[in-house]
């Protein structure tokens, strides 16, 4: 069992990461949200996530991403911890 031990506890801090498409929210801005399940990430990687794909789409158009709210929910190692970004696509 104690040779199992390292592999047991990896795989109870290993998280499930999930990001949604990018979805209108209207006035020309969108939302986008990073969750994760399980494990303790650090909430700046879960925020970069939602960061990250907004600014994809967002070049994805020859704009700039410009945030405009970032929420958080959830507490590390309890319940699901989740990112939601609102953010517009702006000429550059």
């Amino acid at each position: 069992m104690k040779r199992h031990l390292p592999f047991v506890l990896l795989v109870s801090l290993a998280a499930c990461t999930s990001i949604s498409d990018v979805s209108p929210a209207g006035d020309g801005r969108f939302t986008v949200t990073t969750q994760v399940r399980g494990g303790m990430s650090p909430w700046g990687e879960i925020k970069a996530s939602s960061l990250k794909r907004a600014d994809e789409y967002c070049k994805q158009q020859g704009k700039q991403m410009h945030q405009v709210e970032m929420q958080t929910h959830g507490v590390r190692g309890w319940t699901p911890q989740e990112a939601e970004l609102m953010f517009a696509c702006v000429a550059g």
